[in-house]
């Protein structure tokens, strides 16, 4: 079984103008204990995220477009996975200089409405079900 088939991963931009924030959202059986242990913050709202860098995890975006996402562990949780980017995404990974990572089980990425996949988002937030960190952002041009 590839990653992809299990874990949902959706790119997304949040903010406007100058102030956008490029969000990877990944999701599919995380617990959030366990992604606490490796070095995660809980997050109990997705309206108000202020996260620390983390370097021990890390979003890289190869010049073929793929994402890797290194994490405390020897393998890669993403490995130069093709993932659909918003026109602003690369340019707001770049400026900022990392990626805000969001992980959870059941959060929605899967709903075709994006309204209702900002629902879901908000009440794994709000449960106790979404761990998130500001990843450093590379690229290979």
């Amino acid at each position: 079984m590839t990653v992809d088939a299990r874990l949902h991963v959706r790119a997304a931009v949040w903010g406007h103008a100058d102030n956008r924030i490029a969000v990877l959202l990944l999701e599919g059986g995380f617990a959030p204990a366990g992604l606490t242990s490796r070095g995660l913050t809980l997050v109990s709202s997705v309206d108000r995220v202020a996260l620390p860098v983390t370097a021990a995890w890390r979003v890289h975006l190869d010049a073929a477009g793929a994402l890797t996402v290194h994490w405390p562990h020897r393998r890669p949780l993403l490995d130069a996975v093709p993932v659909e980017q918003p026109d602003a995404w690369r340019w707001a990974a770049r400026r900022r200089g990392a990626v805000l990572l969001l992980l959870g089980d059941h959060v929605g990425l899967t709903e075709p409405d994006p309204a209702h996949r900002r629902t879901l988002l908000a009440a794994a937030a709000s449960r106790g079900a979404l761990a998130a960190t500001a990843a450093p952002f590379t690229t290979t041009r």
